[in-house]
């Protein structure tokens, strides 16, 4: 009775992996992404996050951070311009929110050599780069401030009491598409 449970377990077994080995199930398929190894989302999009939380919170280092040396040309009076610019547009107390869109991963190879070329093209110190992955993301990012009130003075350049006050938008959502970009063992973005 043993030796006819174990023929039939056995048997089962068989056929599973029969299964398993003729439908692919716990194969990888190497031509999924040519050849190149899966990367993790937070890896790739760390140096877009650095640079964006940056941006939100005035920290000059995170956003030098998402970029390699030679890029790294921001500094913090050119980051206070940055939002002199926005308070003259929103009012004061300005917050930033910001959402990662969908990646699109840049499969082909002269695709990532024409990137290299273009990063290249505006800094030459790059020298001889070579991109071996890259991802263009969709940043959507909203500015908000406290508004500007803009009074609008009659010709004797005097205050209509109020009547013509009117509010500068105090809000404003814009997208943009960001690439990263691994270069050695490191992403950036660009």
């Amino acid at each position: 009775m043993t030796k006819k449970i174990l023929k039939t377990v056995a048997i089962l077994l068989m056929i599973i992996a029969s299964i398993f080995t003729f439908s692919g199930c716990g194969k990888k398929d190497s031509n999924n992404n040519n050849g190149k190894e899966e990367v993790s989302k937070e890896v790739y999009e760390a140096p877009l996050r650095n640079y964006m939380e940056g941006i939100k919170t005035r920290n000059i280092e995170l956003i030098l951070s998402a970029y390699p040396e030679y890029m790294r040309k921001m500094t913090q009076t050119d980051l206070d311009s940055v939002y002199a610019t926005y308070e003259a547009m929103y009012g004061s107390n300005i917050t930033m929110e910001y959402s990662l869109g969908d990646a699109t991963r840049i499969e082909d190879e002269k695709d990532l050599g024409v990137l290299a070329a273009q990063i290249k093209e505006y800094y030459p110190e790059a020298g001889d780069i070579t991109i071996s992955d890259a991802y263009i993301i969709t940043v959507e990012l909203s500015i908000s401030g406290d508004g500007v009130q803009s009074t609008e003075e009659n010709s004797e350049g005097e205050n209509t009491d109020g009547e013509n006050e009117e509010q500068k938008p105090s809000k404003k959502t814009d997208s943009q598409d960001f690439y990263v970009y691994r270069t050695g063992d490191n992403w950036y973005i660009f």
